[in-house]
């Protein structure tokens, strides 16, 4: 494994790391838990390769996955670093942060995170959350206390924020998307590089997305490789201002392939990173939808799998597997969905939790029809 500095932290970390938000999960008393069987051997063997930095969030895996990763990795303390994020929408006054850090702590049985995140901030969230209810001072205080090493932030709103954040000087470490399709937070990279803090990619592959492209993608691309993660994985690294990519991986082929990409130190030259940004611009203008596949919005009411539709939608719209997306529709027209967006009442409650800002009901109606006409 190759290791980086991550900013000014002091810590060292893979150049790889493991992001739990797709976790194997299973049923139990019909609610969608993290299948600890698969998940336990999955992560300690990523340690057993090198992977040494493991992120997590309060709400992933059907609020699971910081329970998975403490019980898992809780005896490898001393060899990884572990990261969260504060679930901002739980927090209505000052004092939750206190108390969800605490709650997340004891989910995980640890006495403190290397990193904790204020993810996915928006104008409103910064201003109205952290601002408004002084949670700076909060993170300050756990940070005194020992309960958290680093404060750290995510974003996926106008990078042009991304400045301000990191001129208050409390952030050490940041997370933010980057890809062959999503560049625009390039130059806040840059800059959070050169003031000392550690940079993390989420959304490498944009929610496996290009993966799905497959040969399509390395055809369209011009690239020799034969895998489409590598392209993509490679595409980010060969960026001097990223310190760390997270990838989230649900089994062990995924991990030992992205692992045996992340070993070698083989970049991209500059006359093939300029080639490959000149064709990522028709995978933009074919991007009509940008749907990572993070299912923040798994919360309908009437269980409408959105993420799956979008994912069906784009494997249509960028990718032309028409055919296959077709064989996948069945005789009921339902791709095997427990519900469609004919249920759909329009309560919003996905849209308010979507990070990319889409105006879902609105999108499912739209694209809905298109899957139906293959």
């Amino acid at each position: 494994m190759i290791y980086t500095d991550f900013g000014n932290t002091g810590m060292r970390v893979s150049r790889l790391g493991f992001g739990c938000m797709r976790l194997p999960m299973t049923e139990k008393n019909g609610q969608g838990k993290v299948d600890d069987a698969l998940t336990a051997p999955l992560l300690q063997r990523a340690v057993e390769l090198g992977i040494n930095f493991f992120d997590t969030h309060w709400f992933y895996c059907n609020n699971d996955s910081q329970r998975a990763l403490g019980a898992a990795l809780g005896s490898l303390r001393d060899k990884v670093y572990l990261s969260s994020k504060i679930h901002l929408m739980l927090v209505k006054r000052a004092d939750d942060y206190d108390e969800i850090l605490q709650r997340a702590l004891e989910q995980m049985q640890l006495d403190y995170l290397d990193c904790y995140h204020f993810p996915a901030l928006s104008y409103a969230t910064w201003n109205e959350k952290v601002l408004g209810l002084k949670l700076l001072d909060r993170a300050e205080r756990a940070k005194a206390k020992g309960l958290i090493r680093h404060i750290s932030f995510s974003f996926h709103s106008d990078a042009d924020k991304i400045h301000e954040l990191i001129d208050t000087g409390v952030f050490s470490t940041m997370l933010g998307q980057y890809n062959l399709v999503d560049r625009r937070n390039e130059e806040a990279f840059a800059y959070a590089k050169s003031k000392g803090v550690g940079t993390m990619v989420m959304g490498p592959l944009m929610g496996g997305v290009l993966t799905d492209g497959g040969e399509t993608f390395l055809r369209r691309m011009g690239s020799p490789l034969t895998s489409a993660a590598e392209l993509g994985l490679r595409f980010v690294w060969s960026m001097p201002h990223v310190d760390m990519v997270l990838s989230g991986m649900s089994n062990l082929q995924q991990l030992e392939e992205n692992v045996a990409f992340a070993q070698t130190s083989a970049g991209i030259t500059s006359a093939e990173h300029e080639a490959l940004l000149e064709k990522s611009q028709t995978l933009k203008d074919l991007n009509d939808l940008y749907c990572t596949s993070c299912n923040y919005c798994a919360v309908c009411p009437q269980n409408i799998r959105i993420g799956r539709i979008f994912q069906l939608y784009l494997q249509h719209n960028i990718w032309g597997l028409d055919e296959a997306v077709a064989l996948r529709r069945g005789a009921d027209g339902t791709f095997g969905l427990p519900a469609t967006p004919a249920s759909c009442t329009e309560c919003g409650l996905c849209a308010t939790r979507c990070p990319q800002g889409i105006d879902i009901p609105r999108e499912l109606k739209r694209v809905w029809p298109i899957l139906q006409s293959l």
